[in-house]
């Protein structure tokens, strides 16, 4: 308690309190601790922050599957802060329909005990936008296709000969989906994975960006029209980053990987905060 007292007094007022807790127990990708793990707690300490910091408003973002969780953590937490007098709002919303060229959906808890910033309004405007289908590969990161000299973060990720040959063949029969013989015999038979070893299409968004974006054998994260995996600058341009944003300092194209992959995209933040801005201005 003395910490938690400290830690208020030293922040101050506080207009937005924002979250992410992990995600990881919570994805359908998780074969081991979906909707089981431990951390998947953490999320419940968002409502503790709150009643600590007590900041106008909060937000919380998780994936979808976030609602699936054994101990409910999205209740415990909703409930916890409308018993602080919070107004709680809660949607799904797709990145792409807010301009992100993947068919990324976040799950929002949005919290308010400001009476000028309305949580369900303001989700209710963000799940009723509609995608537009121009927001795809070739308007997101058509113009890095032919890079004479990439360097830095331009430079392709390696890949095995296995699956140079995989991509190859893709390319050749102008497949998007690669056959089950040319997979790995651990998934020829009946499998839900269709996306693994895909070729990603030009007139479409991408599937969501993890950090395995580097890797076929991660998701449908093999380019286009060349056969190699995304770049790291290719993935941030996906996600949505401006390419203002600087990734220099960042040497380890693993760190690299799993800073732009388990990011959310700065979208996101954008639309909640337009919306809310005014208001907290205003005081």
């Amino acid at each position: 308690m003395a910490l938690e007292k400290r830690t208020r007094d030293r922040v101050g007022d506080l207009h937005l309190l924002v979250g992410g807790p992990p995600c990881q127990g919570h994805s359908d990708l998780n074969n081991h601790t979906r909707r089981d793990d431990p951390k998947n707690a953490l999320y419940a300490r968002m409502a503790r922050a709150a009643e600590v910091l007590l900041p106008q408003i909060v937000l919380v973002e998780n994936v979808p599957t976030v609602r699936n969780d054994i101990s409910d953590v999205v209740g415990t937490t909703r409930a916890h802060l409308e018993a602080k007098k919070y107004v709680v709002a809660e949607a799904t919303v797709s990145l792409h329909a807010l301009g992100v060229a993947q068919r990324r959906k976040r799950h929002i808890m949005l919290a308010s005990r400001n009476p000028k910033v309305d949580p369900v309004a303001i989700l209710k405007s963000l799940t009723e936008r509609k995608p537009d289908p121009k927001r795809n590969l070739r308007w997101a990161i058509g113009d890095l296709e032919k890079l004479r000299e990439p360097q830095g973060y331009d430079v392709p990720p390696r890949a095995s000969e296995t699956n140079q040959q995989r991509m190859r063949y893709l390319l050749k029969h102008n497949l998007h989906d690669l056959p089950n013989s040319e997979r790995p015999k651990c998934h020829q038979d009946e499998h839900s994975y269709k996306s693994m070893y895909g070729r990603l299409n030009w007139e479409l968004p991408a599937q969501t960006i993890t950090s395995g974006f580097g890797s076929i054998g991660q998701g449908r994260y093999m380019h286009p029209s060349r056969a190699r995996a995304l770049t790291p600058h290719e993935a941030a341009r996906l996600q949505g980053f401006p390419d203002y944003f600087d990734f220099s300092t960042v040497s380890r194209r693993a760190d690299l990987a799993t800073m732009i992959g388990n990011a959310v995209p700065p979208a996101l933040a954008r639309e909640i905060v337009t919306a809310i801005l005014p208001a907290v201005v205003a005081d």
